[in-house]
């Protein structure tokens, strides 16, 4: 069988290698898409855990707004009102001016 080749063994020898390499693309996409398989769990692992660190985040922002910056601005503007008040009542005392003194004008 070494001499040449009838037309009917080199169909079947190009069939053969056709479904070889068909076997072979078919056992290459079912591990590809295994592959993907995994690798979409792993991801989606990681989206949910970034989710996770998101709603924590925003849990430990809320507490330290209503905790600390909450009751810090509310007494920012206590004091600011008070240096106001100061301000003006002092500003009372400090524009009386003696008579016979010149304006800036």
């Amino acid at each position: 069988m070494i001499g040449p080749l009838t037309l009917t063994e080199l169909a079947d020898v190009v069939g053969v290698i056709r479904d070889v390499i068909v076997i072979v693309a078919f056992l290459l996409s079912i591990a590809l898409l295994v592959g993907l398989f995994f690798l979409y769990r792993k991801i989606s692992q990681l989206v949910d855990a970034a989710k996770r660190t998101m709603e924590n985040a925003e849990q430990i922002v809320d507490v330290v707004s209503t905790k600390i910056v909450g009751p810090a601005a509310a007494g920012s503007g206590v004091a600011f009102g008070l240096g106001k008040a100061v301000a003006f009542i002092t500003g009372l005392r400090g524009n009386k001016r003696k008579k016979g003194e010149d304006s800036d004008g």
